[in-house]
């Protein structure tokens, strides 16, 4: 029996445990993210765990890889916490793409108010970046200049002066995904499209994440190869980057270009990722980490996946949690379905709300439409207390 931790109870690690659980002789085990690496560690050594796995940002940025690694537990899938600078400091990314000659958004690195206000005045429609993490809600996209100004308090009372101020871009958006092993990518066949933005038409507060599916296709499997051999492969071999890597992109008129480095897999992209995978991913990791991963592979099924996120009432600010959830077993009655647990509890024989995100309803089919189709109509046999909060344009655009 091998048994594999994974550090993180969302969704994300639900979807990566399930796909692992594909091995009949697996044995998973899930622990908060807020456990302390010493905590993780004494919990390694205890189990006898064969493979561990960290999924956010967190405990990457925290340093668990640098720990653990330093008493002797190696067999850690995740880059350490100055790898993890690739999103934990904006600043950094961004330096280390103009280093690399990486296509980007014209931007300025602003650590005082004066910075901030000559540098929003260069663009015609600046975007905020905060230099840390934030858990995807770091970013205020602006529609001009005066808006930037009158919001920039609010957000620096936030998130603080280290702000990178950026050109707005357009095009459309995809994630693209890897599993790096310091030398090499052995990168997934398809690209994801997530949905950031808490409403329909892409308008509201950014979010960890609305929805997903894969695979994308206006993004050509020429694209793919540039992208893995122009951006990932370059980042990997000057940073000696091990992990999950995620890269967001955007296709402008000029060209692809990066908009964001993540340091482990998206969420909710990886849910439709691990729905759209022929095998566990076991092999893959564990190659990874002898840096041998192009002795292994990532199959693909045909077809296609979607994720449909039901987010409390009030997400992402204030939220009520603790109410009852029904219906979850109805949804995994069709065929094709999957519920993947983002903020969930188990008390007294039932499901509770747990978090903003609560739920990832995501489908398999032979084609985006049906898959589509099958997300929501599974989505609409779950239900709380005053009902969920989703967005109804996955996969539209």
């Amino acid at each position: 029996m091998k048994k594999i931790l994974i550090v993180g109870t969302g969704g994300r690690e639900h979807a990566l445990g399930w796909n692992l659980s594909k091995d009949r002789d697996s044995k998973i085990l899930y622990v908060a993210p807020e456990k302390t690496s010493r905590e993780v560690a004494e919990l390694i050594k205890k189990e006898k765990i064969e493979l561990t796995i960290i999924g956010p940002e967190e405990p990457l940025e925290r340093g668990m890889v640098d720990f653990l690694n330093m008493n002797g537990i190696q067999n850690v899938f995740g880059p350490t916490k100055e790898m993890t600078k690739l999103e934990s400091d904006k600043f950094y990314s961004y330096d280390l793409m103009e280093e690399l000659g990486i296509p980007q958004a014209r931007s300025v690195k602003c650590f005082h108010l004066f910075d901030i206000k000559k540098a929003i005045k260069m663009f015609e429609k600046p975007v905020l970046k905060y230099r840390g993490l934030a858990g995807g809600k770091g970013v205020k996209v602006c529609n001009s200049q005066k808006e930037a100004m009158e919001d920039l308090n609010l957000f620096l009372r936030k998130f603080g002066k280290d702000i990178l101020v950026a050109e707005r871009l357009y095009g459309k958006e995809f994630s693209v995904f890897g599993i790096a092993d310091g030398k090499n990518v052995l990168p997934f066949k398809v690209a994801f499209q997530d949905y950031k933005r808490l409403n329909d038409g892409d308008i509201g507060p950014n979010t960890g994440g609305m929805g997903a599916y894969g695979p994308v296709q206006f993004v050509s499997k020429k694209l793919l190869k540039k992208i893995n051999e122009e951006i990932m492969i370059p980042v990997v071999r000057r940073t000696n980057y091990r992990g999950f890597l995620y890269v967001g992109m955007i296709l402008t008129e000029d060209g692809p270009k990066v908009i964001e480095f993540n340091a482990r897999f998206g969420d909710p992209e990886a849910q439709p990722a691990m729905m759209l995978l022929k095998d566990s991913l076991y092999v893959p990791l564990k190659l990874s980490l002898e840096g041998k991963v192009l002795e292994s592979s990532l199959d693909l099924k045909d077809g296609a996946s979607c994720c449909v996120v039901l987010a409390l009432k009030g997400y992402p600010e204030n939220y009520e949690i603790g109410l009852p959830i029904s219906g979850i077993e109805e949804a995994e009655k069709i065929e094709g379905i999957k519920v993947f647990h983002a903020g969930t509890k188990f008390e007294n024989g039932s499901w509770k709300t747990n978090g903003g995100r609560v739920l990832d309803v995501t489908s398999y089919s032979r084609g985006l439409p049906q898959a589509r189709d099958l997300a929501y109509q599974a989505a609409s046999k779950i239900n709380i207390p005053g009902g969920f909060h989703h967005r109804k344009d996955i996969a539209l655009f």
